[in-house]
């Protein structure tokens, strides 16, 4: 009887320490499988945060394309409305020369009835014996001394009125034509103004057309980021909610047993930070005197085809890129022209494996060397850009390093 109840005393011993065994074991298993959706879920919510951080970037590069889009709608705007003002200016040059020519025609018809008037009166003159002859008739008619004064008066009066009329006409005539002329070279220039504000169009056209069809590209990757973080959300609820309830499973299996270990689950977050690099150009001074005083306008600008050439315009950001670069220098005291054509020969060229901070770079776009912005070092340039106004545009690569053709200019 003794021995049957140590027996029994050992049986219910081994069962405890079996039962133990079973729910420890039973807890590493779950808290195994825990583990593992914890890592799937910490590599999920990783790839979460980068999806969510290129998002932001596509958002924020959406945006910029809007800006842009907008600004060169505004320049479009601004530019159509400049051909339009040409575009009457050459009419009423067209008008002013078609009056001049109907006047000119009519002088000149004046003229010649004038000399048809004279040729006949000497005609009559050689049938009826010469001007001397008519002439002494007139005069020799007289009938007293002072009769005869008043005929000579009067006769030289009619040749020298005939003689001045002429002239008179002839002045008329060659005045008409100077002004025709200055008409018809100020109705060249605004013709040829309007060739380039419509080339100036075209190119910002063309501009809009890229940046249009970038929205559209990066619109779809949004889409396609936006899709992909949906569907990591769904994946990390899911590992959320398996892992909530292995965690359940846990504390069960745990409560059943006294001798089990309480365990607590940490769950910890990942965090991740990215730095931005930031770089400087080499030189300093003068040239960060400009950079400095353009801040203003960095992002606050319009392109205008003409603008920066009053103080209108330099109050309100309006420039195009020779306007601009030339009031840029205007700064630090150093007169450019406000031409492109005329700012490349302003100073002294340079190959483009020697350009420093400050050199002027130009571009071509709707002509040769048809842009120009300020140097900046690390492939950047300083330009009033139809797409941006006023902004750092980069030329080592993409659409300005197509463009550059090695045209450096060092002005200072």
């Amino acid at each position: 009887m003794k021995r049957a109840k140590v027996l029994i005393s050992a049986l219910i011993i081994a069962a405890g320490i079996f039962t133990y065994d079973s729910v420890a074991e039973a807890t590493e298993g779950l808290e195994n499988e825990r583990d593992e959706v914890q890592s799937e879920l910490d590599n999920i919510q990783s790839e979460l945060s980068g999806a969510e951080a290129e998002l932001a970037e596509l958002v924020s590069e959406v945006e910029a394309i809007e800006s842009e889009i907008e600004q060169i709608d505004e320049a479009l705007r601004l530019n159509e409305e400049n051909v339009e003002k040409t575009e009457a200016e050459i009419e009423e040059k067209e008008e002013a020369i078609e009056e001049m020519e109907d006047e000119i025609a009519r002088l000149e018809a004046d003229i010649e009835e004038r000399m048809e008037h004279l040729k006949n009166r000497a005609s009559a003159y050689q049938r009826e014996g010469g001007p001397t002859s008519s002439y002494m008739e007139v005069l020799f008619g007289a009938e007293g001394f002072a009769d005869f004064i008043s005929r000579v008066f009067t006769v030289t009066q009619i040749a020298q009125a005939d003689q001045d009329f002429i002239e008179q006409l002839e002045k008329s005539q060659q005045a008409l034509d100077e002004t025709k002329s200055e008409h018809e070279s100020e109705l060249e220039s605004l013709e040829e103004e309007r060739t380039e504000l419509q080339g100036m169009i075209e190119y910002m056209e063309d501009q809009y057309e890229e940046q249009e069809r970038l929205r559209q590209e990066v619109t779809v990757m949004q889409a396609e980021q936006e899709e992909m973080i949906a569907s990591l959300v769904s994946d990390a609820d899911d590992l959320e909610a398996r892992e909530a309830d292995l965690m359940n499973r846990i504390e069960e299996e745990q409560a059943r047993a006294e001798e089990a270990a309480q365990s607590a689950a940490a769950s910890t977050n990942n965090a991740t930070a990215s730095a931005a690099a930031s770089s400087s150009g080499g030189a300093s001074g003068t040239v960060d005197t400009i950079v400095d005083a353009s801040q203003q306008y960095i992002g606050n600008s319009t392109y205008v085809f003409g603008g920066g050439r009053s103080q209108s315009d330099i109050a309100n950001g309006r420039f195009d890129c020779s306007g601009f670069t030339a009031w840029a220098f205007g700064q630090i005291g150093i007169d450019l022209p406000a031409n492109t054509q005329a700012q490349v020969q302003s100073g002294q060229r340079v190959s483009a494996d020697e350009m420093q901070r400050g050199d002027l770079v130009f571009f071509d776009t709707y002509t040769s060397n048809g842009h120009v912005g300020i140097y900046l070092g690390n492939g950047q340039f300083l330009g009033s850009q139809s797409s941006t106004g006023v902004a750092v545009a980069d030329m080592s690569s993409g659409y300005w390093a197509e463009r550059f053709r090695g045209v450096v200019v060092r002005v200072m």
